[in-house]
């Protein structure tokens, strides 16, 4: 089950982190982006810092190319913390022992102000002003140990009976008092510990997790509080060591240093300790987001098939009655003369006996004279009037006695006709729930595959491709991306956040288009269309562009969603009045979505000049220039690697292409990432 909130130790790390680089710096604004979702933005050393914290989970700095949508009208809570903080100086960052509460003090005119996080059960949020006491509350709460009310004081929440931030004071003896408990649920009772860090203290000392609490021997106890030191010390002093734990491609685990207990298992490293949160819950986001969209595939699969079972019960029955009726029609005319003589016998009966009920009585004998007149099963009554009802041939009829024998048979054949009838329109409906049927199980099974989400063995930065060889004098775009569309669009794509905001200032005109991915990290992407309708070839290629060179791509993404908008759209001003950073827009306005979009990319190969070259870029585009091309997509392995397989099963179909080292080069810092892996796929 992957980690769902940060423990307190995680806290810790990303704590000591915030401290060495936003304290210090000033409250530019604070966004509420959701219930439990608030985004602070600071300003300080030069720098501008967005701290994200979701309430009950996580709390982390976001890296420079993350997007976060923020809201035009924040809630009245959040427009009060604004007033209370907005350019106030951070004093300090802090965390009570190692409780799962972040704190930021400001420093107010008349004595810090603090903020409180709760990332622990729903979380909360708390203002606390220079008295100590609450001035706003996310949550007003009553409990029993403490009130989370405005005016009145603030209490921390009750500490565990054991404080491991204080490795060196602690009296694990206690231990022993919990008797038959296992000692992983006791440690984890005493001290606050989560079960995993408890498992993780108990791997270092040594000690069976199992092993009851009343068992532990004085050398155990040492070695576990030696373990609880050294693994708090190397958090709260020594280096940390930030890692993303996985196993089988899914992520289990954000840890700050080295876990014994996961030793084995796959291991992402990450520079800081922030990085590595941002990364693990951006990734269980998406995953959340996946697995809501599979649950909701499954179950529609199912409804389509337990809709598929009963309209195939159904057409069943229509066809038996058509069939039934048909024959039973069919039999009439077979014993025509017979039936009627039947009919003819049992109205003359009526008259004689004066009502049908005393012709009913009288079935026995008349079944004694032989056929027709044994066929006779019951003389049934009822309100349209009596039915005989009659085995002929093994075959049941219900027939009026009132009437001839031909009019029951054409009775049966209009039943056989509308039963006909209706299973033609059932055959149909089938038909149309099977083709629903169909499409639901591969838009499911397209689901999981992009589920699967590779993990990335490394964190290196993205290379710039470099562009073919320069004419005497370069067109203005090659110093960005670019790529002709399939259609014959220009289209060309920022770098970085200067490129970015380059590309969007000076050369979308109106009448072009923009795109940029739904995600953070992403470029964005300009179709010239000088007032054109754009095909949606190029549209979808674009939006692979955008994609491809998204976080998408580094986190494994199966699929992500592309926006695209006009020009004229792209604000430097935020919602609120405030000026946006480099290479970063504000986008009101109707926009259209282009979904589904795989990070793909083709290497294709060209001849050019009397030899060959590498071409990478959006699928429909390569695969309109190329020779021969290759489908690459997000994975582990080096770029450099990648081309060469690549080249190989390009020469596989067209023979030597003696590429040069620039070529191969130039191919290999085109891979956004620096990684990647070749997809099936592709053509000759």
């Amino acid at each position: 089950m992957p980690k769902m909130a940060l423990s307190g130790l995680d806290l810790a790390a990303v704590v000591r982190e915030l401290r060495e680089s936003i304290k210090g710096s000033r409250l530019a604004n604070i966004y509420q982006l959701g219930q439990n979702k608030f985004l602070l933005k600071l300003r300080g050393r030069g720098r501008t810092f967005r701290l994200l914290v979701e309430l009950g989970k996580r709390a982390h700095l976001l890296s420079g190319g993350s997007e976060v949508s923020v809201p035009e009208q924040p809630p009245p809570f959040c427009m009060g913390l604004r007033k209370d903080l907005r350019g106030l100086l951070l004093a300090d960052v802090r965390q009570r022992g190692l409780d799962r509460l972040l704190e930021l003090v400001f420093s107010g005119r008349e004595g810090p102000v603090r903020l409180v996080f709760e990332l622990f059960g729903q979380g909360n949020l708390v203002l606390v002003g220079p008295d100590g006491r609450i001035k706003r509350v996310l949550r007003p709460r009553k409990m029993r140990d403490r009130e989370l009310l405005p005016g009145r004081e603030f209490r921390y929440p009750p500490s565990p009976e054991l404080d491991i931030s204080k490795p060196r004071e602690l009296d694990l003896g206690r231990l022993r008092e919990l008797g038959s408990l296992e000692v992983v649920r006791g440690l984890a009772r005493l001290t606050g510990l989560g079960g995993t860090c408890a498992e993780e203290v108990l791997a270092r000392a040594g000690v069976e997790k199992a092993t009851p609490c009343s068992s532990l021997s004085d050398e155990e106890l040492a070695r576990v509080e030696e373990a609880i030191s050294g693994l708090i010390g190397q958090v709260l002093e020594g280096p940390l060591e930030p890692r993303i734990i996985a196993s089988g491609g899914r992520w289990l685990d954000v840890v700050p240093v080295r876990f014994v207990k996961y030793a084995g298992l796959e291991e992402v490293v990450f520079p800081t300790m922030n990085e590595a949160v941002e990364a693990y819950f951006s990734r269980l986001e998406a995953e959340g987001v996946r697995e809501s969209v599979l649950r909701k595939l499954e179950e529609e699969v199912l409804r389509l098939e337990e809709r598929l079972r009963l309209q195939k019960e159904a057409l069943a029955r229509l066809r038996e009655e058509e069939a039934r009726c048909r024959e039973a029609g069919d039999l009439i005319f077979t014993r025509l003369h017979e039936l009627n003589q039947l009919l003819k016998a049992l109205r003359e009966l009526r008259e004689e006996l004066g009502d049908w009920p005393s012709v009913r009585e009288v079935l026995g004998e008349l079944r004694q004279r032989g056929p027709p007149f044994s066929w006779l099963v019951d003389l049934r009554l009822g309100p349209e009037g009596p039915r005989a009802l009659l085995a002929v041939d093994g075959v049941e009829l219900m027939l009026d006695p009132r009437a001839q024998a031909q009019e029951a048979a054409a009775s049966y054949y209009e039943r056989a006709k509308k039963a006909r009838k209706k299973a033609e329109g059932a055959a149909k409906a089938l038909e149309e729930t099977q083709r629903e049927l169909e499409e639901a199980r591969k838009r499911l099974a397209r689901a999981r595959e992009e589920l699967v989400l590779e993990v990335p063995a490394a964190r290196g930065e993205l290379s710039a491709p470099s562009q073919p060889p320069a004419a005497v004098r370069k067109a203005w775009y090659e110093r960005f991306r670019w790529f002709r569309s399939s259609d014959g669009f220009l289209v060309v794509a920022g770098k970085d956040a200067a490129t970015n905001e380059l590309l969007v200032k000076r050369y979308a005109e109106p009448g072009d288009l923009l795109l940029h991915a739904e995600l953070p990290g992403a470029p964005f992407v300009l179709v010239k269309a000088g007032g054109r309708d754009v095909p949606e070839s190029t549209l979808e290629e674009a939006a692979q562009m955008a994609i491809a060179y998204s976080r998408a791509w580094k986190y494994g993404l199966g699929a992500a969603t592309a926006i695209c908008f006009r020009p004229e759209q792209a604000k430097k001003v935020g919602p609120h009045g405030e000026k946006l950073p480099k290479g970063t827009f504000y986008i009101p306005g109707r926009k259209t979505y282009v979904r589904g979009v795989r990070p793909l990319l083709a290497i294709g190969v060209v001849r050019s000049d009397g030899r060959y070259k590498l071409i990478v870029g959006p699928v429909g585009s390569v695969a309109n220039r190329a020779a021969s091309f290759a489908l690459v997509g997000p994975g582990d392995t080096p770029a450099r690697e990648l081309v060469r397989e690549v080249v190989r099963e390009l020469e596989a179909r067209l023979g030597p292409l003696a590429l040069s080292k620039e070529e191969l080069e130039r191919a290999a810092a085109s891979i956004p990432y620096g990684h990647g892996r070749v997809l099936p796929g592709g053509r000759r």
